[in-house]
């Protein structure tokens, strides 16, 4: 090192080089310090905004987050009357900082938003204020909220589900005892398999088990009829029929057919219809004849509600219908949305704002109460409403264990 640093030469590019590296360095510091991004991937969110004069819901909104770099873009929905109405999302986040701006084609839906990141509560939340032309008096009103992050399921598929008549399970009694399953809205046979498996071993004694698949995009006559030759083939006499939401009313179609049942047991059955099967802008499958049928003034929901074979089965209905619930509460200061659960599933949370179209009507975020206990009309037995329960719901044991334990007890 001695030599190395006798020739002057050589001590100076040894300095120089040593700058050069140190410069470097420090360089990379600076571009290592870069925040690392809020957002991971594309994130979902929903939005519940109200009047300042009131605490009702005023806009429910839904939309998606993408970053890149410090931007933030996105897509988002929200219901207009009975339109649904698309716009695009953009903003920015420095570091826990967001700021978010929706254009919608309409300007009175359009809002900003600015606040940070909250993971206070475990989930991950924007805790700050919006401001919309609708909700300002003066051009700076704002209201204090939350914007809570949901796990947004890929929407419904659109299929045709195949016919199946299938036996699950075989009792050493006669076929009179056999129990039906039947699926509702865009469901299939498979939305039984937690029921079937919180069946008691002496239910299972006394009872065949049934599951019964439909093309619910068919009409729901057509799904009953089918049903009738499917229980005539199989041989079954006097069955117990249990129907979640539209595959209640299956089961009636059966029956207004001529079938017969020991009972039928409806779980948020649309008995008399429901009004959101009128929002085909919301609910695009809205489109197709068996939802369709569900709307109260649909031709099919007059007729079997005239029928002589229904109204002489009524007096073997037993009828079980759920109820959403939620609330404006004051969180850490600010003024938030709170589901009275964190199961309740997203279709129903769209359906249960839906519902402020037709006034306050107590519902299970798909079907009204007065529809889904048949109110009105005399019934075998009308279950008190299951607190807290919304639709999805009330087919699931650990959630509606009244519904379980009195399935288990038939």
């Amino acid at each position: 090192m001695r030599n190395i640093f006798n020739n002057k030469s050589t001590l100076v590019a040894f300095i120089i080089i040593s700058l050069l590296l140190f410069s470097c360095k420090k360089k990379k510091e600076v571009t290592d310090t870069t925040p690392a991004p809020v957002f991971n991937g594309t994130t979902y969110w929903e939005c519940v905004t109200i009047e300042l004069t009131s605490d009702t819901i005023f806009n429910y909104y839904t939309f998606s987050l993408q970053q890149e770099g410090n931007l933030l873009v996105g897509d988002i929905k929200v219901r207009d009357s009975v339109e649904m109405i698309n716009g695009t999302i953009s903003g920015s986040v420095t570091a826990d900082s967001v700021f978010i701006n929706a254009d919608f084609s309409a300007d009175d839906l359009d809002f900003s938003f600015s606040g940070v990141v909250d993971n206070s509560s475990g989930a991950m939340e924007l805790s700050g204020s919006l401001q919309t032309a609708e909700t300002s008096v003066n051009g700076n009103d704002k209201i204090l909220l939350y914007i809570t992050q949901i796990n947004a399921d890929a929407p419904p598929q659109i299929f045709d589900n195949p016919y199946v008549f299938r036996k699950v399970s075989s009792s050493s009694h006669p076929k009179d005892y056999s129990v039906i399953f039947i699926h509702g809205m865009t469901g299939n046979l498979t939305h039984w398999d937690e029921v079937i498996a919180n069946l008691t071993p002496e239910f299972k004694d006394k009872h065949d088990v049934y599951v019964y698949q439909y093309n619910w995009k068919d009409s729901i006559a057509i799904n009953g009829r089918i049903l009738y030759d499917s229980i005539v083939a199989a041989g079954l006499t006097n069955p117990i029929i249990v129907g979640h939401s539209m595959g209640g009313l299956v089961a009636r179609a059966y029956i207004s057919k001529g079938g017969d049942i020991s009972k039928f047991v409806g779980l948020g059955t649309p008995n008399l219809g429901t009004p959101l099967a009128r929002l085909i802008n919301l609910f695009p499958f809205s489109l197709f004849p068996g939802p369709k049928d569900m709307s109260p003034e649909s031709e099919f929901i007059q007729k079997l509600t005239n029928n002589q074979n229904d109204i002489n089965n009524r007096s073997k209905y037993v009828v079980f219908g759920g109820q959403m619930k939620g609330g404006f509460k004051w969180v850490k200061n600010r003024l938030k949305w709170v589901w009275a659960e964190d199961y309740y599933n997203l279709t129903d949370k769209v359906g249960y704002n839906a519902f402020n179209l037709y006034g306050k009507i107590s519902n299970d975020g798909l079907v009204p109460n007065t529809s889904a206990l048949f109110q009105g009309y005399n019934v075998l037995d009308r279950k008190p409403i299951l607190e807290w329960v919304d639709h999805r719901n009330l087919r699931t044991p650990d959630i509606s264990t009244e519904i379980m334990d009195y399935i288990n007890n038939l």
